[in-house]
């Protein structure tokens, strides 16, 4: 279905970790006659591979399992591994620093977050040497988000709906 997706125009592909999916994504990425440089890939790191060693490792295993050798998207997908996580700000803090070093290695185009609220953001921003560049969350009409979307906004991140359409 992915490289019908591909063959009908679809460029943008967004996958993760957790979905089990890559594998298959990367198999229809070589079967396509697309240009790579003509996709936008995104994935993201699942929140039990928070920490920077399990970040790059969770990396590689995305580009191989997608057949790339790059990623114009990457996200921390959750900001906490379970609610009741008590280190999840340097949890995060290491695990966004694994994915500055990844981008300024320019094994990413661009690094992001997904299901950040302002409260997850402010200690991340603290101590990041690069703003987060997108923030991918639940948005549509009957859930606009207006407090994370304008703290987006101040902040210089594009959001990015999953679920654009509602449930």
């Amino acid at each position: 279905i992915v490289l019908k997706a591909i063959e009908a125009g679809y460029r943008l592909i967004d996958t993760a970790a957790f979905y089990d999916n890559e594998e298959q994504i990367g198999e229809s990425l070589q079967k396509s006659s697309v240009p790579r440089e003509e996709l936008f890939l995104t994935s993201k790191v699942w929140k039990t591979n928070l920490g920077y060693d399990k970040t790059i490792r969770s990396f590689e295993r995305s580009l191989k399992n997608l057949k790339t050798d790059y990623l114009d998207l990457f996200l921390i997908h959750w900001p906490k591994n379970h609610l009741d996580t008590q280190d999840w700000i340097q949890e995060d803090q290491d695990t966004w620093r694994a994915m500055e070093m990844l981008y300024k290695a320019g094994k990413i185009r661009a690094i992001g977050l997904s299901n950040f609220y302002p409260h997850h953001m402010i200690p991340l921003l603290e101590n990041a040497e690069i703003k987060p560049m997108v923030n991918q969350i639940e948005f549509h009409p009957g859930f606009t988000q207006k407090y994370v979307t304008d703290y987006c906004k101040e902040n210089d991140m594009i959001v990015e709906a999953w679920s654009p359409l509602g449930r």
